[in-house]
């Protein structure tokens, strides 16, 4: 039963991402709401369904977006995995905290992967102005989304396993 719990997650966050990410945009940047449920479902299992959890949903991405298939499916599963692996060597007291830093490092470490794999196609992007332009402010709006949405899926969760 939980993993169908995730998996309608995904499905779910992926219809919204495609749905409400326009309306949602600050200043053309959107919030990587993938991301964030990748992160907090790795926080909340272990490492190797981070890396399901991870791949599922680039995968899912890649196959909606207009970029090279396979290159967030890539970039996820190496995320998923290594916030599992975070979590197995955290403190739980201030796991909040946690997941708002862990997010804005991994939400840097996902677009500056997904900027040197496009470059690797010879893409025509400069990283400063992705940088400048981009970066800091999808990393800020997804820290201050990413406890938001941590709490949500870990009350999901909890009430799914308290019926199953």
């Amino acid at each position: 039963m939980k993993i169908w719990v995730k998996a309608g997650l995904i499905v779910f966050t992926l219809i919204i991402e495609l749905v409400l990410a326009n309306v949602v945009s600050f200043n053309t940047v959107k919030p990587d709401l993938m991301l964030i449920v990748v992160i907090c479902l790795s926080f909340l299992s272990n490492p190797q369904e981070g890396i399901i959890v991870g791949f599922a949903g680039g995968l899912l991405k890649d196959i909606f977006s207009v970029s090279l298939l396979g290159t967030h499916a890539l970039i996820k599963t190496t995320i998923g995995y290594l916030s599992g692996i975070i979590r197995e060597r955290i403190f739980y007291q201030h796991l909040l905290w946690i997941i708002t830093i862990a997010t804005f490092f991994f939400t840097f470490l996902n677009n500056t992967l997904v900027y040197y794999l496009l470059k690797s196609f010879h893409t025509e992007y400069t990283f400063i102005t992705i940088f400048k332009k981009y970066l800091i402010i999808q990393a800020t709006i997804n820290c201050i989304l990413a406890p938001l949405i941590y709490t949500g899926i870990k009350r999901l969760l909890t009430y799914f396993q308290r019926w199953s």
